[in-house]
């Protein structure tokens, strides 16, 4: 209607040519013709008789496009609850009113619903579609939990606050932190509190649910993209501070600070379970309490009638936490996670590798294969390494051990091992040289056969000999193929003997 006057304004007034009040206008030649055609059907004018506004210039105009007005005003409070449901349109409600009946045309029930909507409902400024989204924040004031026997303040809690978009129904809790752990589990009991999962999760930016924010692809927590898969959701965090972003959160907020939080203000709490019983059924009250603009109506009784049909069903198995990190895997092919190296097959190195890790088990991806898995282990800075992922040398030198070496030497026979444990026994020879000594027997097991090798051992433990070269010459002369001479009784010499002195030789 604007564009409609300035150019009766400039065409009329200032006697300005068609062509030069399209350009002036941004508009086409054959609307400004158009205009000046229903201007002069109307019988309008330059200037425009005092009193008229752009709606009555409408009217005047447009005569056709408004019908005869029925009795009544569509029922605008049914229209806003209406189109929180899914599916249903500001067309669909129109026809609805229309039919049977002689009353606004769409546009003018379009125009009479967002002017109602911007008057009547202003504490209602977005219509959010049941089951849709779920906002998330924390509170920003905090209650104080005290130790019981010194009074001193252990730490302040938290307060996790959540509001379903259609309804405004809200859960609210004190939890100890606002790290991931808290986080995660705050939203497993949200979603059981809510019976069932919202479309989108909206959250703020904390650095348990987003890990860069970013205004178009923020990165959201690994560890919190894997419970909205859990619970087949997606997360949409707000802009980084537009609070209007999540108005319903910051609302929840509001009301749970100066309905639950401050009613708590002036009593002692020594445990979260303590706090958390008190807070139940004032967040009850809360969502019972009836609206000031909706009389008979409140959270909850949305929450039944709008949220809770469109609410998706809550997962069939729990979630099960994980905490999710990256690292370059180092020369060793080692990472370490909470003080304990873990092994990666050693082609990974200085590769960039994702890992998550709980209680009770470390796993390796890389590019999203998994490629290696560890038992949790609790034992701080001692390895936990899968023979597999060491080169094939280190593989060699790992076996280089007192209980490898004795389990090859009974794989060979009982008398190498026998000839084995003598040398391992044997505290008169360095640690170091014993491996190598016993590693230099039970490795001709590769040159010759077990029971050549036992025949050898066995010369070897009949002559006292403890020596690697030893048992390898046996084998090398054949001598293993010998008998062992008897064990024969030593008697005394007879002493009258020629070649004997005698004891008075010596005397």
């Amino acid at each position: 209607m604007r564009k409609i006057s300035e150019v009766l304004r400039l065409r009329i007034s200032l006697g300005h040519s068609i062509g030069k009040i399209a350009k002036v206008i941004g508009i086409g030649e054959t609307t400004v013709r158009r205009y000046l055609f229903l201007a002069q059907k109307a019988g309008i004018s330059w200037p425009l008789p005092e009193g008229i506004d752009e709606e009555q210039l409408e009217l005047l105009l447009y005569p056709s496009a408004i019908t005869a007005l029925d009795p009544t005003l569509p029922d605008f409070e049914y229209v806003h609850k209406e189109l929180s449901k899914k599916g249903v349109t500001l067309q669909r409600l129109w026809e609805e009113y229309s039919e049977n009946r002689l009353g606004y045309s769409y546009s003018r029930f379009c125009f009479l619903y967002h002017n109602w909507k911007s008057c009547e409902t202003a504490s209602m400024i977005q219509t959010h579609k049941a089951g849709e989204n779920t906002f998330i924040d924390y509170s920003g004031l905090t209650i104080p939990i005290q130790d019981p026997c010194t009074g001193n303040e252990l730490f302040s809690a938290q307060i996790f606050v959540a509001s379903l978009g259609a309804s405004s129904y809200t859960f609210c809790e004190a939890t100890k932190s606002q790290k991931s752990e808290d986080w995660i589990a705050s939203h497993q009991r949200m979603s059981a509190y809510f019976e069932g999962v919202t479309e989108c999760w909206v959250p703020d930016n904390l650095k348990a649910g987003v890990t860069c924010a970013d205004r178009y692809e923020p990165e959201i927590n690994r560890t919190y993209l894997e419970l909205s898969q859990h619970y087949e959701t997606c997360i949409v965090p707000a802009r980084a501070r537009k609070p209007k972003d999540k108005s319903k959160a910051e609302g929840a907020v509001y009301l749970v600070e100066t309905q639950v939080l401050a009613a708590l203000r002036n009593r002692t709490f020594f445990s979260l379970e303590e706090l958390n019983d008190a807070i139940k059924p004032l967040l009850k009250a809360l969502n019972e309490k009836p609206f000031q603009k909706m009389p008979g109506s409140s959270r909850y009784s949305l929450y039944l009638e709008l949220d809770k049909p469109a609410l998706q069903s809550l997962p069939a198995t729990p979630y099960e936490l994980f905490h999710w990190g990256k690292l370059k895997v180092d020369p060793s092919y080692h990472i370490i996670i909470e003080e304990v190296p873990y092994s990666v097959p050693y082609r990974y190195i200085k590769k960039m590798i994702e890992f998550r890790y709980n209680d009770n088990v470390v796993e390796v991806f890389f590019k999203g294969k998994r490629i290696a898995l560890h038992n949790k282990s609790l034992e701080k800075r001692v390895p936990v390494t899968e023979d597999q992922h060491r080169p094939r040398k280190h593989r060699y030198q790992a076996k280089c051990t007192t209980e490898e070496i004795r389990k090859q030497a009974q794989e060979i026979g009982i008398t190498t091992l026998e000839w084995v444990d003598r040398v391992l026994e044997d505290s008169s020879i360095y640690p170091k040289q014993r491996i190598n000594t016993t590693l230099g027997v039970v490795r001709l097991n590769k040159s010759y056969s077990k029971e050549r090798l036992n025949a050898a051992c066995a010369r070897g433990l009949f002559y006292e000999n403890f020596r690697a070269r030893s048992i390898r010459d046996i084998l090398k002369r054949d001598l293993d193929k010998e008998p062992l001479p008897k064990q024969e009784t030593i008697t005394a010499l007879p002493q009258g003997h020629k070649n004997v002195r005698g004891p008075a030789y010596y005397q």
